[in-house]
């Protein structure tokens, strides 16, 4: 039997932001990630055929954020994608929905693969498993 998803958590997402403002404009050649990285891992994704105002391919680009389960966002400080988890965040809880974003300070994107040997790195993992704990229960941050 189809259940609703009881959450999501989003770890440095991109969503289809704004790219000429913020985290963009500010961490467009971020070490790990850059705007260009971007553009060509859109191109893998869509397979050079999904169009980039679908809200399936980039969430961002919808009008409805009602409806969504409850969602954490997690996104590095250093990280051009950044401003998407803020501005998702902020579309949910406008549509009466419940979100949380946290910007892991002085973090790069991909910093999950560091986890086990970076202690800023590991400590995020550890609030995204108990954000996860947490949604899985049944219950709110």
């Amino acid at each position: 039997h189809p259940r609703p998803a009881i959450g999501q958590v989003l770890i440095y997402p991109e969503l289809g932001g704004d790219k000429s403002a913020g985290s963009y404009v500010e961490h467009a050649e971020a070490p790990l990630l850059t705007l260009s990285d971007i553009e060509f891992y859109r191109q893998v994704r869509s397979g050079k055929t999904q169009s980039p105002a679908d809200p399936t391919f980039l969430p961002l680009r919808d009008s409805d954020f009602s409806g969504l389960p409850p969602t954490v966002v997690v996104t590095a400080q250093c990280d051009p994608l950044s401003s998407d988890g803020e501005a998702y965040r902020d579309r949910i809880l406008a549509a009466g929905g419940r979100a949380w974003w946290y910007e892991e300070p002085r973090l790069v994107h991909s910093f999950m693969r560091a986890r086990k040997t970076v202690p800023r790195a590991s400590e995020a993992f550890t609030r995204i498993v108990a954000a996860i704990a947490t949604l899985g229960k049944g219950e709110w941050l």
